[in-house]
């Protein structure tokens, strides 16, 4: 394992965990990898909550749902909304009593079982001050540098166990070329993360509708405490497309994180050619604070800071398969990039 033990300034530490090897997910998901009766939450798209509060499950086909850790398992009281096309959306109340930590979900129904490791992460609060971490443009599958994208990427997971981060954005392009056996691979290295880790697809990653069967929506939100996240879709030529659901999505999601302390979005890429409504709904009618992104395989200067209409600040960090990760500190203040960093050697 190769990495850097510290950020320069940034108070990182290497957390001193073995590599071993591994075979395809076992005990989760589909035996190939994709999502089955679970769509969300998974392992790119977790669901964070504390305990005797509720998170949304979306199923294949109502069922029923619990928690699983080591040595423990809570039946979830679930209220369910039918969904098109058969499948329904749960509201899930985790137990009072449920301790801190990560979870398993586990589902049922029509004689079907599935299940989703770190899933769920169970805190006993949010605090008001917090570190975000970025990767981006991990490039699992490509043979463009003189180590594996997939060790890279374990490194930087490993990295940012041992640092003071609360959850991981994995702005795109996760892939070379959105093969099912570079996806198959991404997943093997995204579960040595101990923390939260939520990914959104990018251009690299548009082969079929691979990104979608590996990890459901590709347009979501959540919230973390007060503050709230909103992912949306460049992984198509034309970015943000408004001749799909996802116009209708950013609408919705944008008014329910409307009143968070801080919005915050994520994508892969920005480009001011992008669909108009979805600019309106982003950038002018309810400004986004600050929109995270990656893409360029560089990161942005003093120059390229901001949108061209609209007041929301603009955060690009160079790409993790050369070894870089950045990290903000969110605070009543304001959500504050740190310079991003090499935290893994390329050699």
């Amino acid at each position: 394992m190769r990495t850097q033990a510290r950020f320069k300034g940034s108070g990182w530490r290497l957390s001193l965990v073995l590599l071993v090897a591994f075979g395809p997910p076992a005990l989760a998901r589909q035996p190939d990898g994709t999502l089955g009766l679970i769509r969300t939450p998974n392992n790119g798209i977790p669901a964070i909550a504390l305990p005797g509060t509720a998170f949304d499950v979306v199923l294949a086909a109502q069922g029923t749902v619990r928690l699983s850790g080591p040595g423990v398992s809570y039946d979830l009281a679930t209220e369910w909304t039918p969904l098109p096309g058969g499948s329904a959306r749960g509201r899930c109340t985790v137990p009072a009593e449920t301790p801190p930590g990560t979870y398993s979900l586990e589902a049922a129904a029509g004689g079907q079982t599935d299940r989703n490791d770190r899933a769920v992460f169970v805190r006993e609060s949010f605090p008001e001050s917090y570190v975000l971490a970025q990767l981006t443009d991990t490039h699992v599958g490509s043979d463009r540098g003189k180590r594996s994208p997939s060790e890279i990427l374990r490194d930087a997971l490993n990295v940012l166990n041992g640092s003071e981060a609360a959850l991981v954005l994995i702005t795109g392009d996760l892939t070379e070329s959105g093969e099912v056996a570079q996806f198959q691979e991404f997943l093997k290295a995204l579960d040595i993360s101990n923390l939260p880790t939520f990914a959104c697809p990018g251009n690299h990653d548009r082969q079929g509708l691979h990104y979608e069967n590996f990890f459901g929506s590709n347009c979501y939100m959540y919230w973390f405490g007060r503050d709230g996240y909103l992912s949306f879709d460049t992984k198509d030529f034309i970015t943000a497309d408004e001749l799909d659901s996802q116009d209708a999505d950013l609408e919705v999601y944008r008014r329910l994180i409307k009143a968070a302390r801080w919005s915050i979005g994520f994508t892969h890429r920005y480009e001011p050619d992008m669909g108009m409504r979805n600019q309106i709904a982003l950038f002018i009618d309810d400004p986004l604070d600050l929109l995270i992104m990656g893409h360029w395989h560089r990161s942005n200067d003093d120059g390229e800071k901001k949108v061209p209409w609209g007041t929301t600040t603009l955060t690009v960090t160079a790409t993790t398969v050369d070894g870089f990760a950045r990290l903000f500190d969110v605070s009543p203040k304001g959500v504050k990039p740190r310079p991003p960093q090499r935290i893994v050697s390329m050699e």
